[in-house]
């Protein structure tokens, strides 16, 4: 058994506060200045990219071209995570592997700030392949509490909180208050800033965290320098992929194929018939996340350049010294989840005491139903809610984020506990990467449904969220229908 696997060794030495590991806020601060680097320059990367190096296309191509981008940016994020994954397990352990990684993302943002489209892409390749190293800071979250222990799921949801709190203030001081009053590279360095803060802080403390000291199997006094050749080696075709769409559709689903034969190849050697199971159940739900991020992560792209062309401003002048940009619609998904996460997770304790509380599959599909039910809002608004300009009310976009924080809340906090109890213990942390990797899956779909929106004006808008409330809602009805049969794949874990 590693350390940590169903023992607390190090927290106990520390102590708690408020009821939770003191190493469990330590590493909540290192999650706000993660996120903050990641949302502060998620927030406006499309639209710098289609201001500053599309400028000269015709404005559909523009906006085509930076979704694009903004999509293989969210592949390559994502799908790193697998190679991150695997090689924290197998080369660099959890801690060592984190450590490495806030640092090379710190570089990556700051040379975000170099008004080229190269170096800008080889930047993005940098941050990206840091971003897969990082994934353990997930895994180290539920380190700190034995597998059993209640307050688990607790701390994922104080983790979700951090990350949103993060994301809430992220875009309003990045892209708002910095980007847009002094440009969008010094944006880049505010962002640049809050991933310093964790790196900084985590450099501080990582002796403390559970598995500081474990060994992996190729860890070596040579790993370190090993690991950055290769991301150095990989730079430039990650960023060639940037630059190739089509490639990258192919990457992605080849990884994905490569990915699913690693586990049933595992699973065969194994002969666990139980972790078959849960393994089988662990990818319906993640189809059901494939789904999903596919339609929220329109947010970052389509639906900030609607936000931008279509959507009539909440408010004139400034408000709490925060002036009206669309950039601000960035902040609300944020902002919903730190109003509504913690009373959606008192929701499910008292369900359960009711004998009312929904199984998890059956959550994926309540999340499902409720981001239909969102892009309905918009579907109807775009068709018979224009105001005298043209324009939609802005009170359309905050409903439709409201359907989709609620969904994303039913769905993507009990997403992270579910991977340590459905995998293999041995393979945490890439059974982790591989349940990101959905996300990455979603990003190249969401970059394909983005396209359909960039030519035809408002009316183009209209059909894409007219298809999306369709697949929405049918998804939701086939997961509520199969959740009993997925359930009992999962062998008790709930």
């Amino acid at each position: 058994m590693r350390a940590g696997e169903g023992t607390i060794p190090t927290p106990s030495a520390d102590g708690t506060f408020m009821g939770h590991p003191r190493l469990l806020w330590m590493l909540l601060a290192v999650t706000v200045g993660v996120n903050f680097g990641f949302y502060g320059f998620r927030a406006f990367l499309a639209p710098y990219a289609a201001d500053t190096f599309f400028a000269s296309l015709p404005h559909d191509q523009a906006l085509a071209q930076a979704n694009f981008l903004f999509a293989g940016f969210g592949v390559l994020v994502y799908a790193t995570a697998i190679l991150g994954g695997w090689v924290a397990d197998n080369v660099l352990g959890e801690v060592r592997s984190l450590r490495l990684a806030l640092w090379l993302q710190v570089a990556g943002i700051a040379c975000m700030a170099v008004p080229s489209l190269e170096f800008f892409r080889l930047a993005i390749a940098l941050y990206v392949l840091a971003g897969g190293l990082g994934i353990p800071l997930t895994v180290l979250i539920g380190r700190n509490y034995a597998t059993e222990d209640p307050k688990r799921e607790a701390g994922y949801t104080l983790f979700y909180l951090a990350i949103n709190f993060a994301g809430f203030f992220a875009p309003l001081i990045a892209g708002t208050w910095i980007g847009t009053h002094y440009g969008f590279r010094w944006g880049f360095i505010a962002a640049a800033v809050g991933a310093l803060f964790a790196a900084l802080l985590f450099e501080w403390r990582h002796h403390r965290v559970p598995g500081a000291r474990d060994q992996v199997r190729f860890e070596r006094w040579w790993s370190v320098p090993l690991v950055v050749l290769v991301i150095l080696a990989l730079l430039i075709p990650c960023a060639w992929l940037l630059t190739h769409p089509d490639a990258m559709h192919g990457f992605v689903y080849v990884l994905f194929a490569a990915l699913l034969i690693y586990f049933i190849v595992k699973s065969r050697r194994r002969r666990d018939r139980v972790q078959d199971h849960r393994y089988l159940a662990l990818l319906l739900l993640f189809i059901a996340l494939v789904v999903f991020w596919t339609l929220s992560n329109l947010s970052a792209t389509a639906l900030n350049f609607f936000a931008r062309d279509h959507v009539a401003p909440l408010w004139s002048g400034a408000v709490f010294g925060i002036p009206w940009s669309f950039l601000n619609f960035q902040s609300v998904n944020p902002l919903y989840i730190l109003i509504l996460a913690i009373p959606v997770a008192m929701l499910w304790p008292w369900l359960d005491r009711h004998g009312v509380n929904p199984s998890t599959p059956r959550k994926f599909g309540i999340g499902l139903l409720l981001i239909g039910l969102g892009y309905a809002v918009l579907w109807y608004a775009t068709g018979h809610l224009q105001l005298a300009g043209g324009k939609v009310a802005a009170w359309t976009l905050l409903a439709y984020y409201l359907g989709s924080t609620v969904g994303e809340l039913a769905l993507s906090p009990i997403g992270y506990g579910l991977i340590g109890k459905l995998a293999a213990p041995e393979e945490n942390s890439l059974a982790m990467g591989g349940w990101f990797f959905g996300v990455s899956i979603s990003y190249d779909l969401m970059g394909q449904v983005a396209a359909f929106t960039t030519r035809g004006g408002i009316e183009a808008y209209q059909r894409v969220f007219g298809w999306l409330t369709i697949i929405g809602l049918a998804a939701a009805l086939a997961y509520l229908i199969a959740a009993p049969w997925i359930l009992k794949l999962m062998h008790g874990v709930k």
